[in-house]
């Protein structure tokens, strides 16, 4: 099978990558995790032989510039500290009515793997065998993960309304 020109690729799936790192790492570091993405993908991409699932191989790149961005979060973190939250744009409060960035803010509340399982599986559309290659773990494994994240998104969805319709504001802390 001879593989497709690479903007083709990026046009088929730029949009659901960027997704998942918006709700892997964050609106602030998902555009430098995309670049570097795309960077990595264009540089591996003509050493390429056969194209049996390039979704899942663009997929795969992404997850590990996500697994980077932790890394060094977590070296930033022991360096720094914690800068104070930027102000709200008119971008920002756009996106926060948009159901898309609500719903991807409500998964951002999920621990790690849950949240990386439940976005490649739902979000960006992948098979279960597929994510499991992305993240390096058994379907099985995924299967569970998944199942687990989105009972508790209908936790988390659950409380919100009950929130709301209290009166409170809803709260967006992110479980463990």
């Amino acid at each position: 099978m001879t593989l497709p020109p690479f903007q083709r690729l990026l046009d088929a799936h730029a949009g659901d990558v960027l997704r998942f790192l918006v709700g892997a790492v964050g609106r602030d570091d998902a555009e430098d995790a995309f670049q570097e993405t795309l960077l990595s993908a264009l540089r591996a991409y003509p050493g390429l032989e056969h194209a049996d699932n390039l979704r899942a191989w663009l997929f795969t790149i992404a997850h590990r510039r996500v697994v980077d961005e932790r890394r060094r979060a977590g070296r930033r973190r022991d360096a720094a500290l914690p800068a104070a939250p930027p102000s709200p744009g008119a971008d920002t409060a756009f996106d926060e009515h948009d159901s898309l960035a609500r719903a991807i803010a409500l998964v951002a509340q999920l621990a790690d793997p849950m949240r990386e399982a439940v976005l490649l599986r739902i979000v960006a559309d992948l098979s279960v065998d597929d994510t499991a290659l992305v993240m390096g773990l058994r379907p099985g494994h995924v299967r569970v993960l998944v199942h687990r994240g989105l009972r508790r998104l209908e936790q988390l969805l659950g409380a919100q309304r009950h929130a709301v319709t209290d009166g409170d504001a809803p709260t967006m802390e992110r479980s463990t």
